[in-house]
């Protein structure tokens, strides 16, 4: 990795479904450790995998090389192929000492984290996704693996199928509580 380098992070579609994401190579093991777990509900998909600080567990991320030299490039190119505000994507820039958290304080605080590998990593910027957990909000229950079990079992067959195939599709190296059980109670989702 060189200097100049913009990383971006990715643990879930973002690695497989890029879409229009501009990136250089491919998407490598070696990121950050960070608190993951599959807790938000999309109109896409039953259960994708975010970051969590409460019921995720540290699990390793990829990262790859984005296209673009400017920071503010690259967050509106992840901004684009994620769908969302800029207030749900975080970076940390090293020149500078720069942030997301300092314009998005209610971020999930990972950027000392995100800041040490880039500096272990000869990275000068890193890009996330910093989209929260809505489980709890979504159903009105708290999060648990039990409740998300049993959320994806009243869930249509389409739904249910497309649910498991996000799990069958992340990348085996993140494993979670609810995707070990996932594992256990539908082989196809292994």
């Amino acid at each position: 990795m060189t200097t100049n380098m913009i990383a971006i992070l990715g643990w879930g579609s973002l690695i497989w479904k890029p879409q229009n994401l501009q990136y250089i190579g491919n998407w490598e093991t070696g990121g950050p450790v960070l608190p993951l777990e599959f807790s938000r509900i999309t109109k896409e998909r039953p259960l994708t995998i975010i970051l969590d600080p409460e019921n995720g567990v540290a699990c390793p991320t990829r990262v790859a090389q984005s296209a673009q030299s400017n920071l503010a490039d690259a967050i509106r190119d992840l901004m684009q192929r994620e769908g969302t505000t800029e207030e749900r994507i975080g970076y940390v820039e090293l020149q500078g000492n720069q942030s997301s958290l300092q314009m998005y304080p209610e971020q999930i605080k990972v950027d000392e984290t995100i800041r040490r590998w880039c500096k272990d990593n000869q990275v000068s910027a890193a890009i996330w996704t910093a989209i929260p957990p809505n489980f709890s909000e979504r159903l009105g229950i708290k999060f648990s693996v039990n409740s998300a079990i049993e959320y994806l079992k009243t869930l249509p067959e389409s739904a249910q199928a497309s649910g498991l195939e996000y799990f069958r599709k992340t990348p085996a190296e993140i494993q979670t509580p609810l995707r070990q059980r996932v594992a256990m109670e539908w082989s196809e989702a292994a």
